[in-house]
């Protein structure tokens, strides 16, 4: 397996590409959904996100879940349990009703 400086080159060329096609608007809306959350996996390996130990919300200690807000801005993730990512894709999709 490939080691060094070429192969974080790399990953960093891929997130670059990953954000250039998320952000462009002629792009179908999933391949830029997709993008988006490779873009921010990418991210995290490379150190430039880092995921909490707890539920951001909750504070449970499970296993954690990136939620995209707007997948506008790929790298603006809250980590989250499976449950308050369920209420969080209710809330962005205006499904939750109060």
């Amino acid at each position: 397996m490939k080691r060094g400086p070429n192969r974080h080159r790399a990953k960093f060329e891929r997130l670059r590409r990953h954000l250039d096609i998320c952000l462009h608007p002629d792009k179908p809306r999933r391949h830029r959904t997709r993008s988006a959350r490779y873009a921010a996996a990418l991210a995290e390996q490379l150190g430039l996100i880092t995921r909490p130990k707890v539920c951001t919300w909750c504070r449970r200690r499970q296993r954690l879940q990136r939620h995209h807000w707007s997948y506008e801005e790929p790298l603006n993730v809250t980590f989250l349990c499976s449950d308050c990512h369920e209420i969080a894709d209710q809330m962005v999709w205006g499904t939750l009703i109060a």
